[in-house]
Order: C-alpha cells, then sequence, then structure tokens
C-alpha cells in the first residue's frame, strides 16, 4: 500500500521529518546561540545530509523556521497615534528586539545573504515594511510634493533600523543589547525629527 502523502507531496514520514528539522531549528534559534545546519541537524536527530536533502542551504530552512513573525502587526499594536517620530522610534524598537531574540539565526541570515548576494532577496526585509507603516500618516500628509522627500527618509532609515547596526553597535562600539537598542531608536527619532522638519506637506499645488 503506497505511503499517504499531503498537501506539499511528501509522505508522511518525510513530513514528520522535515517538521522535526523546522522544529530543531526554531528551538535552537529561540537560544539566540550561534546556529549551523550540523547543529540543527544534530537537534533533530538526523544526518546534516538529511538536512539539506529538505532544505538546500541553511537560508532557506531558517526561513521556513523563524522569519515568520509579523512584526508590523505588533507595530500596529503598539502605536496609538500619528506622530512619525514616535512611530518610527517604536519599529526601531520592535525590529531591535527581534532581531535579539534570535540573534544566532540572524546573524546566519545575514552572513549567508552577504556571502552570496544572489541570495539576498530571499532574505525577509522586515524593517522596509514596518518603516513604511510607521511613516504611512505622515507620507500621506507630504502629498505628491514630499513623495522624493519621503524616499529619502525611507532609504536613511532602512540603514538604522536593521539587524547590521545593531550588530555593529554591539560588536565594534562596545555597547551591551540594551544600550544598542536605545541608540538605534535615538538615532531613528532624530533622523525623521529632521526629514519631518524639513519636508513640505500638503497636496501640491500650481
Amino acid at each position: 500500500m503506497a505511503e499517504r502523502r499531503g498537501p506539499s507531496g511528501l509522505s508522511s514520514q518525510m513530513e514528520r521529518t522535515r517538521s522535526a528539522i523546522v522544529a530543531a531549528a526554531r528551538d535552537l534559534a529561540d537560544t539566540g546561540a550561534e546556529i549551523t545546519m550540523p547543529k540543527v541537524a544534530a537537534e533533530a536527530r538526523v544526518s546534516e545530509a538529511t538536512a539539506y536533502r529538505y532544505f538546500p542551504d541553511l537560508l532557506a530552512l531558517l526561513r521556513a523556521a523563524v522569519m515568520t513573525e509579523d512584526l508590523v502587526a505588533e507595530l500596529r499594536a503598539a502605536t496609538r497615534g500619528d506622530d512619525p517620530v514616535e512611530r518610527v522610534g517604536q519599529a526601531a524598537e520592535i525590529l531591535a528586539r527581534a532581531v535579539l531574540r534570535r540573534q544566532g539565526a540572524v546573524r546566519a541570515v545575514v552572513a549567508s545573504t552577504i556571502a552570496k548576494p544572489s541570495t539576498a532577496q530571499e532574505r525577509p526585509a522586515r524593517r522596509f515594511a514596518l518603516i513604511d507603516h510607521a511613516l504611512a500618516p505622515w507620507a500621506d500628509r507630504c502629498g505628491p510634493a514630499g513623495r522624493a522627500d519621503v524616499a529619502q527618509l525611507v532609504r536613511g532609515l532602512s540603514l538604522v533600523i536593521s539587524a547590521e547596526s545593531l550588530f555593529t553597535l554591539i560588536d565594534l562600539c562596545g555597547l551591551t543589547p540594551d544600550e544598542a537598542v536605545d541608540s538605534l531608536v535615538t538615532t531613528a527619532r532624530a533622523m525623521t525629527a529632521a526629514a519631518v522638519a524639513a519636508a513640505p506637506t500638503g497636496p501640491e499645488t500650481g
């Protein structure tokens, strides 16, 4: 009798193996420690070769296991007003805390996409969704006249509200994780305040 297959086309045994690998990756990621495919395989009690049969690389595994948090929903629940400075500060803290929760996994993702630029598009660009949501009320008030200013601020904030910036503050500047979060939030808020003060608001006239 043929073994039953699930919606993904995998047999029930294969589904169990895949689920075990994903669960092991999630458990390791939740510790914040360094994460590698050999460690995941050992945690899942499968061979490294088996892990690679299900996931071609660590990035693919981490995308399935841990890069699924809805940070925009978290920001939506935290925001109470339309002040772009406050909203951006909240977005910066939400991303930074999410990075710290699973630091080892995030470092592995960053390293993978730096080593293989062709995989960069596979990396979750969660910062942009957060920034866009934080700036949405202000961007609407700016109208067409301020579109370029909004776009420039988004680009600038993408360099600040990022795992790379957080790791720079911790690894190279010697800050504690909490100090690094505070520094990142302060910089994001200051950048936003300066851009809002300089940008035109209201519909374009002429």
